[in-house]
């Protein structure tokens, strides 16, 4: 494709995942960074992706998401190449670097795709871009976070208003990923989340809700919590009948919505005579796409 009238790049930054049974190993090894790994945590994991159909949707996701912001970017004549950069598999972000510039670009943004900075994985991000770029004639400039842009609430808040409004009395539970709670507190992790949540409560009108967290990690110490599973079992507790679980930590499906919370989770809700709903994650929705060009145009 020629890059006339294409000045500026967008680089979409996110995590990766196994598309196939054979990519789930080398994931693996990369995302322990040398670090050990046995067997049979290999094939643990390798079951998980089993259970969601043999891969993670997550890449083919992403590749929608550029897509669909390079058209809505490009409405109106050329104005941006998006590109997909991620941590653990490929496109690798070191690889969408180079292909930036052999197209001759030399202007970019780039956007994790978590709404919330964190060390633990959208700074790992930013790591891998800054030795990417080092050295390198790239003007880039970097978002780190957006929870609280005003589209992309909406984009949360349509998700949310769709899946309760035909369910009785619902619980809501509002799922972020857990961290080291050092890491977290360092990072102003959890007060992001807060922020966004606040304001979507406030949106909704919604008086019966928690902050739950899930996918904590096999290291030990201290992680944030309380888990949606303790979450799950309170509600039980209390009488709650009709539980909702909006992943709004996440942007896109992959295992940990996928697996996590569609299949851990829901079987918790159901032993406990729970009945068990999930928002949709945002993925390519056309406002979350435009929530991103949002995001973009703003810096």
């Amino acid at each position: 494709m020629s890059t006339q009238g294409h000045e500026k790049a967008v680089l979409l930054l996110a995590f990766g995942g196994p598309e196939s049974m054979d990519e789930v190993e080398p994931f693996l090894r990369e995302l322990m960074e040398g670090r050990q790994i046995t067997p049979g945590q290999i094939e643990s994991v390798k079951q998980r992706y089993r259970l969601i159909g043999g891969g993670s949707p997550l890449k083919s996701i992403t590749a929608q998401q550029a897509k669909s912001l390079e058209a809505a970017f490009n409405e109106s004549g050329p104005a941006y190449r998006v590109f997909v950069g991620m941590r653990y598999t490929p496109p690798f972000i070191e690889q969408a670097v180079d292909g930036i510039l052999s197209l001759g670009i030399r202007d970019l943004v780039a956007l994790p795709l978590s709404p919330y900075y964190n060390s633990a994985s959208t700074g790992k991000y930013l790591q891998k871009l800054e030795q990417a770029v080092g050295g390198k004639q790239l003007h880039t400039r970097v978002i780190r976070s957006y929870n609280t842009n005003p589209i992309f609430m909406n984009a949360l808040e349509q998700s949310v208003r769709e899946i309760i409004k035909d369910i009785d009395n619902p619980y809501v539970i509002f799922s972020a990923h857990s961290l080291p709670a050092a890491t977290a507190r360092a990072d102003g992790y959890v007060d992001q989340l807060e922020q966004t949540l606040g304001l979507m409560v406030q949106h909704l009108s919604l008086s019966r809700f928690a902050l739950g967290f899930q996918s904590r990690g096999i290291a030990g110490g201290d992680w944030l919590g309380p888990d949606v599973k303790e979450i799950l079992e309170r509600c039980a507790n209390n009488g709650e009948k009709n539980i909702v679980v909006v992943p709004y930590g996440f942007v896109s499906d992959h295992v940990e919505t996928l697996y996590d919370i569609d299949i851990v989770y829901k079987a918790s809700a159901v032993s406990l005579g729970l009945n068990f709903f999930r928002a949709p994650s945002l993925n390519a929705s056309p406002l979350f796409i435009q929530a991103l060009k949002d995001v973009v145009a703003g810096t």
